[in-house]
């Protein structure tokens, strides 16, 4: 991404700054987090590479989901073969956030959020935990960020913001339609 196309994004991501962390899920393969300040919840959906880590470890992360919960890998019917990620409380991932959400919910606020040339995310938050983003493909959705029951979506590719209706890049520049579409995306 140009610097500028930073800039807006880290504008954008710093109003999580302050936000309690209110819930942690999946829905399928996208994991999504949920932040609440001031009455205003916001929502982050992933569908790429991340893990939430602590200073010494990694609590959890994408490729979890497609794990198997330690329950059932230990389980004497346990088979590779009809294993189903996709039924929630199967996965390590599932597994996990379970723990991580008896553990933290409601107890972690967002003290710093940073974006990298790539789009990458850091999220930093209290008691040294961080949820690290990776961009893992050079074009398409990779994440996106939002107010909850709104349509104005912060949507983060490969190749930087996409536009929320068009689905394809938006590029920065003298062009008046960018700053009509940037405005309908991150304002």
């Amino acid at each position: 991404m140009k610097e500028n196309e930073i800039n807006r994004v880290s504008q954008r991501m710093k109003e999580l700054e302050g936000a309690y962390l209110a819930g942690v899920g999946r829905a399928s393969s996208l994991a999504w987090f949920l932040f609440a300040k001031n009455k205003t919840e916001y929502a982050l959906h992933l569908q790429t590479g991340f893990r939430v880590v602590t200073d010494e470890n990694i609590i959890f992360a994408s490729a979890d989901i497609f794990q198997p919960s330690g329950f059932l890998e230990n389980s004497e019917e346990f088979d590779y073969n009809t294993f189903d990620w996709d039924i929630q409380g199967n996965s390590r991932y599932d597994e996990r956030v379970d723990s991580f959400i008896d553990k933290y919910l409601n107890k972690l606020v967002v003290i710093g959020v940073f974006v990298s040339q790539y789009g990458d995310l850091t999220i930093k938050m209290n008691n040294g935990i961080e949820i690290e983003v990776f961009i893992n493909m050079s074009k398409d959705e990779c994440w996106r960020f939002f107010r909850r029951h709104s349509e104005n979506h912060l949507i983060i590719g490969g190749d930087g913001i996409i536009d929320r209706i068009s689905g394809r890049k938006v590029y920065a520049g003298s062009n008046a339609d960018f700053s009509d579409i940037y405005r309908s995306l991150v304002l």
